[in-house]
């Protein structure tokens, strides 16, 4: 499929106020994206805010491509909640992590788990 053609099927998907658009990466390959408007997390101004980019092909099937639409959806919404939830104030599911700050947490074992899950800590494990 053509890039038009590609985009005839992305127009006729729709997901609340999203732009869904084609477009051509600096490699040359084929991407899905899209783009709306919300403040910003942290200014609180209104600015255009983008998905990442969903790469596709001209072989994909119709279905493919609607799908992945859909997982463009999906997946935006999740970032979305991500930025938006808070606990005590503080985004702690952001999706915007540094993952070798997250990797630094992991080494450090800072775990919330009971002990019927971790049986090295059970009541008489041995040490």
């Amino acid at each position: 499929m053509t890039q038009s053609e590609i985009q005839e099927i992305i127009d006729n998907c729709t997901f609340m106020d999203y732009n869904l658009v084609v477009l051509w990466n600096d490699r040359g390959q084929m991407y899905l994206q899209g783009s709306y408007f919300e403040p910003d997390t942290v200014t609180g101004e209104i600015e255009k805010q983008q998905t990442r980019k969903w790469i596709l092909s001209e072989h994909m099937t119709k279905s493919e491509i609607v799908q992945t639409a859909f997982k463009l959806a999906i997946t935006s919404m999740e970032h979305r909640t991500r930025e938006h939830f808070l606990y005590k104030g503080e985004r702690v599911f952001s999706p915007h992590y540094d993952i070798d700050a997250l990797v630094e947490l992991c080494v450090q074992k800072r775990f919330d788990e009971r002990d019927w899950y971790a049986p090295e800590k059970a009541a008489g494990a041995k040490a």
